[in-house]
């Protein structure tokens, strides 16, 4: 998918930064594609395990329902991620991000599916959530063109202080997740 054709939940930049990281791969058949995407948009719902398939250590994604409970299953619309981080004090760092949206588009024409996850910054849940930017979004896009496939990244609206870095992640980061969306196989 050229960036310039950004899937429709991806919002428009409007202030801070933009960053798109793709990463992609072709598979031998179209059938095997269409196995290859099943698994990785279950990799996508699996948060807990992101850190696992970007080989991040300093870095854990833990799953909470919209009402702040601690879950163990795939991602829903609604649920909450709390991203913790190491600082470079030993500290930890915790930020929480709401799902906003889940969609999952097929287009039999074209031999094309997507699936997409949007993230927004938020409060811990149950807290008030009035200073987050309602433009400040991640999007994560799995797509599969026939028999290629491509994890994509778009972060939109970004504050500028941030630099390179969203919710204490580096853009490497996110570029690692893409990459072991697509390539993490479990032994």
């Amino acid at each position: 998918m050229p960036v310039a054709e950004l899937h429709y939940l991806v919002p428009e930049h409007n202030e801070g930064t933009e960053i798109d990281i793709i990463h992609s791969l072709s598979a031998e058949t179209t059938d095997d594609a269409e196995d290859l995407f099943v698994d990785i948009k279950d990799r996508l719902l699996n948060v807990t395990s992101w850190g696992k398939y970007a080989g991040m250590n300093e870095v854990s994604f833990g799953l909470a329902d919209s009402n702040g409970h601690k879950v163990k299953r795939h991602a829903r619309r609604g649920d909450h991620v709390l991203v913790t981080t190491a600082t470079t004090t030993g500290a930890a760092q915790y930020d929480w991000l709401t799902i906003d949206a889940l969609e999952y588009d097929d287009y039999p024409d074209t031999n094309m599916e997507t699936f997409a996850m949007r993230l927004r910054p938020s409060s811990q849940p149950g807290q008030d959530n009035t200073q987050f930017k309602s433009a400040d979004t991640t999007t994560i896009v799995v797509l599969r063109d026939q028999h290629d496939l491509s994890a994509i990244y778009h972060g939109r609206n970004h504050a500028a202080a941030n630099g390179p870095m969203w919710q204490g992640i580096p853009n490497e980061g996110w570029s690692a997740l893409m990459k072991g969306m697509l390539e993490y196989y479990m032994d």
